[in-house]
């Protein structure tokens, strides 16, 4: 895993070779980004190398199976498959608990980017029901994810996987996603300290946290009403993407421990009256 977002644009980022300055959607490559793909997906860029770890060296090699992790290639998933070759998988989250890292990290939804691109524009605003980054994040998200399942659709490997499903599943949902991708299992248990997080709020990973607060702290982030905002106008890209996603396990629990607060047992409330848009 070479480490860095090839597409990424913000600060000192690769933005492919310094070509793409906003969010992309990228359907007649120049030349110039058409090479520079291929060398990355090969692992022989050298400039999309992190500052983390050593193993990314290994991703040259010819034995090696690369995988490139960038969220911004979601709105050109044909191009990046039909010239690298590359076996796209979508990884989806949870549209709350992004607007909760999100938030967290003191980042805004580039919404302005995505509407130029054709998003909606954001909702009026309805009794204050929900601040503005929750509107915007839920543009942005069921953007980038509906635009990603468009491109997925003529792909006949294309596989999209729910984070909630593989954080639950643990272990073995990550042994089931590896099987579908005819990848050799590895064993994982442990690689991973179960200790609490030492790392500060800020910082982006923070490998260390447990499941249940991987899978519930946003909920602790967001009101009510926002929760139930975001989700009332992300709902039909998020069934779309429930009926797309790979199940991973059939026997996985539905419902969340039930040591856990009552308050983080429920799910993101709906309103059957409004619809978006």
């Amino acid at each position: 895993m070479p480490g860095r977002e090839p597409m990424n644009p913000r600060g000192r980022q690769f933005g492919l070779g310094g070509s793409v300055d906003s969010w992309v959607r990228l359907q007649r490559p120049a030349p110039r980004q058409t090479r520079l793909m291929r060398r990355i997906y090969r692992g022989l860029e050298p400039r999309t190398l992190s500052r983390y770890g050593i193993r990314q060296l290994a991703a040259a090699t010819p034995w090696t199976c690369t995988i490139v992790k960038d969220p911004f290639a979601l709105l050109s998933i044909p191009v990046v498959v039909r010239i690298t070759g590359a076996r796209p998988v979508l990884l989806y989250r949870n549209p709350c608990a992004v607007l909760a890292s999100y938030r967290r990290m003191g980042w805004q939804a580039d919404v302005d980017e995505v509407v130029a691109l054709g998003a909606p524009d954001l909702p009026p605003d309805n009794d204050d029901e929900a601040p503005d980054d929750a509107d915007a994040m839920a543009v942005f998200w069921s953007f980038l994810n509906d635009t990603a399942l468009q491109g997925l659709a003529g792909i006949a490997q294309a596989t999209v996987v729910s984070h909630e499903e593989l954080i639950r599943g643990g272990d073995a949902a990550v042994a089931s996603l590896r099987r579908h991708l005819g990848l050799p299992p590895v064993a994982t248990r442990g690689r991973i300290s179960a200790s609490r997080d030492r790392t500060g709020d800020r910082d982006l990973h923070r490998f260390g946290r447990e499941r249940n607060e991987v899978l519930h702290s946003w909920r602790s982030r967001l009101t009510p009403a926002e929760i139930g905002r975001v989700g009332r106008l992300t709902r039909g890209t998020l069934e779309r993407l429930e009926r797309a996603r790979l199940p991973l396990l059939s026997d996985l629990p539905t419902d969340p421990p039930s040591d856990l607060p009552s308050d983080m047992r429920t799910d993101p409330p709906t309103a059957e009256t409004e619809r978006p848009g």
